[in-house]
């Protein structure tokens, strides 16, 4: 169930609550009592939307930027697995974990702007499909990437903690471990097939919009650039993650692993860049870029932000200095955001003299189901292995949970003559 080159140990020996986690805990119980609210009255007293801008935050945050930080597992898997950097291996639960929690969060949200959740169940009848809807291939692929590759990729740490912990339960779960080793390869298959799917129909979604995105955004490439910033985007959050796990429980990270990080995302961000700088150069619009507005602002903010951070991750300083490594990767993970954030807000021009503004409500809605993810995050690798260890960090701990479960040993003792326990840290 887990080799040498992937070996994740939980958080142990810290309290999963803790006055962080209350705060927190809070901001997600207000939210969710503002969702009530916003169900009972509708959108009108609680959202700043309008029929010209009918994407508010909800949408474009949600669909947007949170399903692009959660894009990591996507890429990461793709290198490790097809391009082989078995070294990324190691980092796979982390990537897994964001992604699940980030599109969990993004799909309540939607559900709570869409309105009536009760009727999803009709997105699964054929026959109930609107089939000239632009977001019917998002709304297939997104919970189907959230219920079925996400959900059973990060079965694997739940199924350790009980097999470890709770060996009565040995046997259903070694029953499970071959069919989990024979849908596996599908499962991986719809992990890289589904992303791609639901980021570039988020892309062409925006074609639809025409002249009233503006020149410097709008292009035919927009699928294929929506798809590749969400790759970039994804590998920055897991870097800023790991960091902030480092800094936060006094983890170790391999350094290579964390050098083979950087340069992914430096390459798809400098790349990216390359082709997108291109784009507009054929198009015509480079003049437009140095327009006195504020879509040249927001232009070029988006492309230093990104640009210079890709750079600054390929110098020896940056990669040696966890600091300089932190505000590289939050700098790629902010300008994708603008990126992805400015098609349908920023450089969208609806009805004349329209304006759109997000309400305190729309806001702290947003910051609960956030905070939702963040309480998913702390709970997961605290209780389960997710965080990347070395292999006596792992001994540690084993052997402070022989001591916390003194019982699971005498189980073991007693019944020993009929297990078939394979060595783990071997």
């Amino acid at each position: 169930m887990i080799v040498k080159w992937q070996r994740g140990v939980p958080v142990y020996g810290i309290p999963v609550l803790s006055g962080r986690f209350f705060v927190v805990a809070a901001v997600a119980a207000l939210g969710a009592v503002l969702v009530i609210y916003r169900q009972v009255v509708g959108l009108g007293p609680t959202t700043g939307m309008t029929d010209a801008y009918a994407w508010g935050i909800w949408k474009t945050f949600n669909t947007m930027v949170l399903t692009a930080l959660g894009s990591g597992s996507f890429a990461i898997g793709i290198a490790a697995w097809i391009f082989k950097k078995r070294r990324l291996h190691s980092v796979m639960r982390v990537a897994l974990l964001i992604s699940f929690v980030a599109y969990a969060a993004g799909l309540l949200a939607l559900g709570v702007d869409v309105g009536r959740p009760w009727n999803f169940w009709n997105a699964m009848l054929p026959w109930r499909w609107n089939t000239g809807s632009a977001l019917l291939e998002v709304s297939l692929c997104m919970p189907l990437y959230a219920m079925f590759p996400l959900f059973l990729e990060n079965t694997p740490p739940l199924l350790e903690r009980l097999y470890y912990l709770h060996p009565q339960l040995e046997r259903p779960i070694r029953r499970l471990v071959p069919i989990i080793r024979a849908t596996y390869p599908w499962v991986v298959a719809l992990a890289y097939v589904l992303p791609i799917l639901h980021q570039s129909s988020l892309g062409a979604l925006m074609l639809l919009a025409g002249p009233r995105v503006h020149p410097l955004w709008q292009t035919p490439l927009l699928p294929l650039l929506y798809v590749w910033a969400a790759a970039f985007v994804g590998v920055a959050t897991v870097i800023v993650v790991l960091l902030l796990c480092l800094l936060t429980w006094k983890r170790r990270l391999d350094a290579a692993v964390m050098r083979a990080l950087a340069a992914l995302t430096s390459g798809l961000a400098l790349w990216w860049l390359v082709v997108r700088l291109i784009d507009i150069l054929v198009r015509g619009q480079a003049f437009t870029a140095f327009s006195l507005d504020w879509y040249a602002l927001v232009f070029w903010t988006e492309t230093f932000s990104i640009g210079g951070a890709a750079l600054a991750l390929r110098r020896p300083r940056v990669l040696g200095s966890k600091y300089h490594l932190f505000w590289a990767s939050m700098a790629i993970v902010a300008g994708g955001m603008i990126y992805r954030y400015a098609p349908p807000v920023l450089a969208f021009t609806a009805e004349p003299m329209a304006s759109y503004t997000p309400s305190v409500i729309e806001i702290l809605i947003s910051l609960g189901f956030i905070a939702m993810a963040w309480l998913g995050f702390q709970i997961a690798v605290k209780l389960l292995p997710i965080l990347p260890a070395p292999v006596g960090e792992w001994f540690d701990m084993a052997d402070y949970y022989q001591h916390l479960y003194p019982w699971v040993a005498k189980w073991r003792a007693e019944h020993a003559a009929s297990q078939h326990r394979p060595g783990y840290a071997n």
